[in-house]
């Protein structure tokens, strides 16, 4: 189980990444909406950008970027959502970089080997005493899947 200090740390920054991107989104002009509460937790939609659905997360490194084909509840993760795009907020490049989220599931589901551990990259994981399947890249392995990269 994650520490309840472990959560708080992750859902803040969580919360910082969105909160700058859309302030990033605004001044560039774009109308950004946050997402209703439902649409957050069922579609995986954080805001509308333009009208097209954007899932936003935070804190990614370029050794380290996480992406969650079954949430720890069972369900469809993220990467099975109904978000036009991914956006991941790439620490060590201080951008926004979009992915389109079908593009990335299909790349993800191409992998089925499982990993034996949490330091493996490109393998099915699962963390003890959860559902969830989750795959951990570097960001080289998907760099060649961006669509945008946004500075702020």
């Amino acid at each position: 189980m994650v520490s309840e200090s472990r959560w708080k740390y992750s859902f803040s920054e969580g919360r910082k990444a969105e909160d700058r991107f859309s302030a990033l989104m605004n001044e560039r002009g774009h109308s950004c909406i946050k997402s209703s509460k439902s649409d957050d937790i069922m579609k995986h939609i954080d805001f509308y950008v333009n009208d097209i659905p954007v899932d936003v997360k935070g804190n990614r490194h370029l050794d380290t970027i996480w992406v969650e084909l079954t949430n720890v509840r069972g369900n469809h993760g993220w990467l099975k959502g109904e978000s036009k795009y991914i956006v991941f907020d790439v620490v060590e490049l201080k951008s926004f970089c979009f992915f389109e989220r079908e593009s990335l599931l299909k790349y993800t589901i191409s992998f089925t080997e499982l990993a034996s551990n949490k330091t493996e990259y490109k393998k099915l994981y699962t963390r003890k005493d959860r559902q969830d399947v989750i795959v951990k890249y570097k960001y080289s392995d998907i760099e060649h899947l961006v669509v945008q990269c946004i500075k702020y």
